[in-house]
């Protein structure tokens, strides 16, 4: 048996030197761990700013396509429109399917906000689009007094309410009016257009529903009467402006519609992401339909009267960018292209950035 002192002696610690080495080892996997953890949560978070600004783009580009293709659709097309409306201009004129306004040159209609730096006011610079149409779907009629202006459906008055302004067609004629009556729907499952309006926006100038030889706006003319036949169909009647303005967040930009809703016009928050909005439009000045295709894309401010009707395509571009930092420094500015417009940023930022072009042909303009 060994004496105590001895067996102590054979047991020896680490020295200094190993320590040393032990923690500069420790400290280089410990900052290898750090710097693979920091790099994979800033992967993971600009792959959340792109599924992100990914998600914006899918819903901002299908809801302006979708309003896009259908401008100008009314049911079925007739050869005669007439507008009972007192107002005839803006959102309530339906020969200017499409309205296009370019930032910064146009001159906005009341139905726009001013530019500004508070929610919802318009981004300086940027365009904005204007489209008329009816719902996709129509309630059928059962019959139609001409006399007591009273429209009988074929549903519990097919959702619609009181005091909206809806167009009726039969193939033959169409007409935009205001439902006056019953206050409260469905009642009886009719509606009515007496001379009048409830609520605030245009009345109608007439319970007739017939052509008129001499319309404007302003009730001038005679509106003749007019009884739709059991083929007719009821269509709500939609105004849809997209433009982009300050968010809601006050982090970035939005995309903005404005809807028309019995006679007044409210402007709501869609998307958040998107910087920029650039359109151009697809004129044929030889329009028919076997030849339904654009001959030339124009900018809002160099279209004139003639060439509204002949517009059959719309081109678009936004910029989209994440509303959170995803880079440790700015980056440099670059210039990018929007709709056959060159546009170069004024200010750098860490944000990611993203563009999107399409194309969208009107459906109702040049079928074959």
């Amino acid at each position: 048996m060994l004496p105590i002192q001895a067996h102590f002696k054979k047991r020896k610690g680490f020295t200094l030197v190993e320590l040393m080495v032990s923690l500069v080892i420790s400290s280089i996997i410990m900052l290898g761990v750090a710097s693979l953890y920091s790099s994979s949560r800033k992967g993971q978070k600009t792959n959340e700013s792109l599924a992100r600004i990914q998600e914006n783009l899918r819903f901002a580009a299908d809801m302006m396509t979708r309003d896009i293709r259908m401008a100008g659709y009314a049911g079925c097309r007739s050869s005669s429109t007439t507008n009972v409306l007192e107002d005839t201009t803006g959102p309530y004129d339906f020969d200017k399917h499409i309205t296009g306004f370019e930032g910064g040159v146009s001159t906005f209609p009341s139905q726009f906000p001013a530019t500004g730096s508070n929610p919802g006011d318009r981004v300086a610079g940027t365009d904005a689009i204007a489209v008329l149409r009816v719902s996709s779907t129509g309630c059928k009629i059962v019959s139609h007094t001409a006399a007591s202006a009273t429209i009988f459906l074929d549903a519990a008055a097919c959702d619609i309410e009181a005091d909206e302004i809806l167009a009726i067609t039969d193939c033959s004629q169409s007409s935009i009016f205001r439902v006056t009556g019953p206050a409260s729907l469905p009642a009886g499952n009719k509606i009515v257009h007496n001379t009048g309006a409830v609520g605030a926006g245009p009345k109608n100038c007439s319970k007739n529903l017939g052509p008129n030889a001499t319309p404007g706006t302003g009730c001038t003319g005679t509106f003749t009467s007019y009884t739709f036949n059991q083929d007719a169909r009821v269509h709500k009647y939609i105004m849809h402006g997209f433009y982009i303005g300050e968010s809601t967040s006050g982090l970035t930009k939005s995309l903005y519609v404005v809807n028309l809703d019995k006679g007044v016009t409210s402007a709501t928050e869609l998307v958040e992401g998107i910087e920029d909005l650039q359109i151009t439009y697809g004129v044929n000045p030889n329009l028919s339909l076997t030849d339904p295709f654009p001959v030339r894309f124009v900018k809002a401010s160099d279209i004139v009267a003639a060439d509204i009707p002949k517009i059959v395509a719309v081109k678009f571009g936004m910029l989209l960018a994440s509303v959170e930092d995803t880079k440790t420094t700015p980056s440099i500015p670059k210039p990018y292209t929007l709709s056959d417009t060159n546009v170069t940023p004024t200010v750098a930022d860490r944000r990611l950035h993203f563009t999107y072009n399409t194309t969208v042909k009107i459906r109702n303009k040049g079928i074959r």
